[in-house]
């Protein structure tokens, strides 16, 4: 994986060869079994063959480095067409499921979860930062399916929600998503949850 770091801080122009051997480092250590805790940032610049001052420039603390970790394995976000409602769905459904199967991504996200207490600021910040913005766009796809009369007015959106990323969730926690396609698996739960919440025949 390769990756360029978005702008979020200031000061001199960074090397993006050195962004992605640190954030490599550490995407490839978490996978092997380490913990966010028990990573140094010195160990981190050994395992990315670059000197101490190098991850010192860029992040101050772990917290920081990991939170850019986690914006590089979420990638950016899909945009739909906003023409068909579960194409936009497949759409978004699909992102996740592909971070879900990548070794490298899931084995970070659980680390966080199983870590949250350790790491309380940075466990926030992702959720603000990275999965609120996606849960908002699910559920503006979600809103105008309403609006379109393919799904009940009086159905809770936030459940529906929650119920078309659950059984991926469910699959990373269990690190079992070797025979996971992510197109054929999106598609097949956004069928049977929207089916569940389309109108009745009239």
């Amino acid at each position: 994986m390769t990756t360029e770091l978005p702008g979020r801080r200031g000061g001199r122009q960074r090397d993006p060869a050195t962004d992605t051997a640190i954030i490599d480092a550490v995407l490839g250590m978490v996978a092997s079994g380490a913990t966010l805790t028990g990573l140094s940032l010195v160990t981190i610049a050994k395992q990315a063959g670059v000197s101490r001052n190098s991850v010192y420039r860029r992040w101050k603390t772990k917290d920081e480095l990991y939170l850019d970790v986690l914006e590089t394995i979420n990638e950016p976000r899909p945009l739909p067409t906003g023409a068909d409602t579960r194409a936009d769905l497949a759409v978004l459904l699909q992102a996740l499921a592909e971070r879900v199967v990548d070794e490298r991504a899931s084995s970070m996200l659980r680390a966080l979860n199983a870590e949250a207490a350790t790491f309380p600021r940075l466990h926030s910040r992702y959720f603000e930062e990275i999965v609120t913005p996606r849960r908002n766009a699910m559920n503006h796809v979600l809103r105008r399916g309403m609006e379109r009369g393919e799904i009940r007015p009086d159905i809770d959106l936030d459940l529906v929600s929650e119920l078309l990323v659950s059984p991926l969730l469910a699959r990373m926690a269990s690190g079992s998503t070797d025979q996971l396609d992510p197109e054929r698996a999106s598609r097949r739960i956004i069928d049977l949850v929207l089916d569940g919440a389309a109108p009745a025949p009239s």
